[in-house]
């Protein structure tokens, strides 16, 4: 807490071993967050506050998101029903439209609901950008991420991680919102490799729940179509008949404190 401005605050800390290779790399990714972090300001995204470092620790600081992350709630409350999945999906994109049409575009390639955080008034907020990358597309072929949320071509390595594997992983994100699931399910993978070669080879998709509307599955449906081109934009979705609808029923979403 900032005692002069009265200010709350989450702190992001890491060590550093200064003779260890792999330290050295990490040190240079959480640097690259930083960076990315700085230029952006949108109320869907986690506000960067500052850093500094002291000795080989760095203290990394950003806004507090008293309602902790979407995998917690869903943990603890269980799956979303409309019109709170429409809320939450609805926040979702507008933070990646902002990240999607900056220039240039910054890729987030780690898109679930443990880095989907909320305020006391369920506005989603995008965090952690420790994979995130600036470019329409990265070439570099580094898995990162989560492997059930993972975009086909990523794991396949053929055509790097652009905006529309972030699109996939909305997909996969909404399944979990609607289900309290892991995309493909909880218990599907047993083997790391297996989970590779069914997501990246095969041509099956991530099952999308029965309790969804018609409107939400094919929202979901467009965003889990295997070849990256033929998936819409976050701007797209936003314009969709399961998100306009719910703005044209006016419908609240009324929310009692999170941590109540």
């Amino acid at each position: 807490m900032d005692c002069e401005a009265g200010l709350l605050f989450a702190v992001k800390k890491a060590i550093f071993d200064e003779h260890s290779e792999e330290d050295r790399r990490f040190r240079a990714r959480l640097e690259a967050e930083l960076d990315i972090c700085k230029g952006l300001r949108h109320p869907n995204i986690i506000s960067y506050l500052g850093h500094d470092y002291q000795d080989n620790t760095l203290y990394i600081y950003l806004e507090y998101a008293p309602g902790g992350s979407i995998a917690t709630i869903l943990s603890e409350f269980g799956a979303m029903g409309d019109p709170l999945l429409q809320t939450a999906t609805k926040g979702l994109l507008e933070g990646l439209n902002y990240l999607h049409t900056r220039e240039p575009p910054v890729v987030h390639r780690d898109i679930k609901g443990a880095n989907i955080l909320v305020d006391l008034s369920f506005c989603m907020k995008l965090a952690d950008f420790g994979c995130s990358k600036r470019s329409s597309v990265t070439t570099s072929f580094t898995i990162l991420g989560s492997v059930p949320w993972m975009a086909p071509e990523v794991i396949q390595q053929q055509d790097g991680h652009g905006r529309k594997a972030d699109i996939w992983s909305v997909g996969c994100t909404l399944i979990e919102m609607a289900s309290a699931e892991k995309p493909w399910g909880e218990k599907v993978f047993d083997n790391f490799m297996f989970a590779m070669s069914h997501i990246g080879l095969s041509d099956a998709l991530p099952p999308i729940p029965h309790a969804v509307s018609h409107s939400c599955r094919e929202l979901i449906a467009s965003c889990i179509r295997r070849k990256p081109q033929d998936r819409p934009s976050a701007a797209d979705l936003l314009g969709s008949e399961y998100l306009w609808s719910a703005c044209s029923t006016g419908e609240a979403v009324a929310l009692g404190p999170l941590g109540a």
